[in-house]
């Protein structure tokens, strides 16, 4: 009988009783699979021990697979995964980082810069040593670096004193580049104290933004007037009391009548409605209390 007639599920039963021909054959059909999550190994492992713990993997599918359950190749996939990227995750460890940079780049970081960038045929020697004593320079100034964005003292002073002058976080946050939890952070130290995250409105400006409304202008226009934003007067005009549009318009029975037979006579919803000034929604209720 030919191996390639039996079953995944048959295999992993032999592996899993301890038949090495078995799990050899189940490691060769996924071998595919293997390759895939064993590509691009991090700094401090290599290749050969991401396939060694995919391996791993397979066979803890081996040992706790139940043809009951499920298929044999879906908790294979899953197994391998989760092996790969805990050892993935295990060499990327901040413990383990230290490690894992000197035996990458060795006692010289120079001789790892020569081998990753080598010059190419043709290439000036004198300025090929110039740009590897550059590349050497930049590596070791930078190992070790916080990947973390720095700011200049003169950013976190210049956000500080927008603050005082009454600008709020974001505002500061946005003229230096800087996020607002940044900023926050410069106030504190400063130890100066700071508005709101929002602008604060004087009662005559929130009277200003209502009377607007009342005399007929948009929320956006009456925000636009004082600086506020539409969800501000809205709210302004509820508190007050004056409600923000004009009650719904009533339609004589002639309109909904001369709506109604332009429909019938062919015209659209929307074309009707434009006709007697109603939106084609109303057009639609009126259509369906004529039938």
């Amino acid at each position: 009988m030919s191996l390639c007639t039996i079953s995944d599920g048959f295999l992993a039963g032999r592996a899993a009783a301890g038949d090495d021909v078995a799990f050899a054959e189940l490691a060769r059909r996924y071998r595919p699979l293997i390759r895939y999550y064993s590509a691009g190994p991090p700094a401090g492992i290599d290749v050969d021990d991401l396939r060694q713990a995919a391996l791993l993997g397979l066979l803890e599918t081996c040992r706790k697979h139940d043809p009951a359950k499920g298929p044999f190749r879906a908790l294979a996939k899953c197994n391998v995964r989760s092996r790969v990227n805990a050892a993935r995750k295990h060499a990327r460890a901040l413990k383990h980082r230290l490690l894992s940079d000197a035996a990458h780049d060795g006692d010289e970081p120079g001789l790892w810069l020569e081998a990753r960038a080598a010059a190419p045929a043709g290439t000036d020697p004198l300025r090929a040593v110039e740009l590897r004593d550059e590349l050497r320079e930049y590596a070791e100034r930078t190992r070790g670096r916080d990947r973390r964005r720095r700011y200049s003292d003169e950013q976190a002073a210049r956000a500080v004193a927008l603050v005082g002058e009454g600008k709020t976080l974001k505002e500061a946050a946005f003229a230096v580049g800087a996020s607002r939890d940044r900023v926050v952070q410069w106030v504190n130290q400063a130890g100066q104290p700071r508005l709101a995250g929002r602008r604060r409105f004087t009662s005559a400006e929130i009277a200003h933004a209502v009377e607007l409304v009342r005399d007929g202008a948009s929320l956006r226009e009456a925000a636009a007037a004082i600086g506020a934003s539409s969800c501000s007067v809205l709210r302004w005009t509820r508190e007050a009391g004056h409600a923000r549009r004009p009650p719904a318009r009533t339609f004589t029975p002639a309109e909904i009548e001369r709506a109604v037979e332009l429909v019938r006579g062919g015209a659209s919803l929307s074309q009707a409605g434009r006709a007697v000034g109603a939106s084609k929604h109303s057009v639609s209720r009126w259509m369906r209390q004529a039938a």
